[in-house]
């Protein structure tokens, strides 16, 4: 499947995922823990991501910025029969630069060796630092 067959699916699932990341208030890091106001994304919680993954069939990440990079804090992605926590965003791929730059990126992506076609969009603090970002996507059909 294309990015275009999913589009509309994507612009739902980013939206509710980032209005429920949102809901808790402003975006901030502290001490390498995101939070939305007063309310930690921790690596145990999963409630976010699972709704949104429930509710729209699609893969649901939210990345925390860690030194150059980003990686999990939260997701859906099971490997190796877990959580794909603490996994990183691929530095080599098309998403890191758009991302890092405060844009959006939409289209295919590997994600831990999977194709998917993928909407990212980052987290900006009230600094406008890049201090995180929001992942949906849909696996490729074979």
């Amino acid at each position: 499947m294309t990015n275009v067959d999913h589009a509309d699916d994507l612009t739902a699932a980013m939206a509710e995922l980032r209005d429920r990341a949102e809901q808790h208030g402003a975006p901030s890091l502290q001490d390498g823990v995101l939070y939305f106001g007063d309310t930690a994304i921790p690596k145990p919680d999963f409630e976010i991501v699972t709704s949104v993954h429930t509710g729209h069939g699609c893969t649901a990440t939210i990345f925390v910025a860690a030194g150059e990079g980003f990686e999990r804090a939260t997701t859906t992605i099971v490997r190796d029969g877990e959580r794909a926590v603490g996994t990183e965003l691929d530095p080599a791929g098309p998403v890191i630069g758009p991302v890092r730059a405060g844009e959006s990126y939409r289209g295919p992506a590997d994600i831990l060796g999977v194709m998917h076609d993928t909407y990212y969009e980052p987290i900006i603090d009230a600094d406008g630092a890049v201090i995180g970002a929001f992942l949906v996507g849909f696996p490729h059909s074979d």
